[in-house]
């Protein structure tokens, strides 16, 4: 097996960030440093990633959706990092398996985040590939006309960045603001923050809310589901 896909199937990082562990002589092999697509035997060859041993492969996959809290950063847990993560909240069970998120939140947006310990499905959900929709509800600090709407939807550039929202739907004000239901396809970084401020206003408030065809529906701020087979069939439909 590649070095990359034992990596990433052992659930410490998708096989893109493991080329760059690699590369950065972070990956250690039997007291070598690894080189991208080595072969090896897992059963006989000691990985080991900044000194950490890397065992065994996942028996089973785990898919677990979380709704983020606000203030909760979508980053692994070190010593530099002394807030709340998003691996704070996996339950008890799985404690002992390493996560990975699907697709990130930034520290200030809330709500449906995909936690998994198989780094071939955190591939197969992000990669553009998979044509995925994801809709999130946003709150406005102040509203934006309709032909700053139609800017989004044709799409901008933004630090030679095209960013560019797939469908855009008015909401019921929340509070006297204006709320848009806003949906993408691309996944780049702070996509729907960036678009808001290009026309003229910020986000008071983001929260994803579907990604394919599974909804976040009442799952409580905070807590995870453990997605059956069903709910992972709708993350791809």
């Amino acid at each position: 097996m590649r070095i990359q896909k034992f990596l990433s199937q052992c659930g410490y990082c998708a096989r893109r960030k493991a080329e760059i562990l690699i590369a950065e002589s972070r990956v250690i092999v039997n007291n070598q440093p690894a080189t991208i697509g080595q072969i090896i035997d897992e059963s006989k060859d000691i990985v080991k990633v900044d000194q950490i041993h890397i065992r065994s492969i996942p028996q089973q996959t785990v898919v677990l959706m979380l709704n983020k809290p606000r203030g909760v950063e979508c980053t692994t847990p070190s010593k530099h990092n002394a807030g709340q993560t998003v691996f704070d909240f996996i339950p008890r069970p799985f404690a002992r398996e390493r996560f990975l998120y699907c697709g990130r939140l930034d520290k200030e947006s809330q709500g449906m985040l995909i936690l998994t310990n198989d780094g071939d499905f955190a591939h197969r959900l992000t990669h553009p590939s998979a044509d995925i929709t994801k809709i999130y509800s946003v709150i406005l600090s102040k509203p934006i006309a309709p032909n700053q709407v139609a800017k989004m939807l044709q799409g901008l550039e933004d630090d030679g960045e095209f960013l560019r929202a797939e469908k855009i739907l008015e909401s019921p004000p929340h509070n006297s603001h204006q709320v848009l239901e806003i949906h993408l396809k691309q996944g780049r970084k702070r996509e729907i923050r960036r678009m808001i401020e290009k026309c003229g206003s910020y986000v008071h408030r983001l929260k994803r809310t579907q990604i394919g065809q599974l909804k976040l529906k009442n799952l409580a701020v905070g807590n995870v589901k453990l997605l059956a087979q069903e709910d992972i069939d709708k993350l791809f439909a």
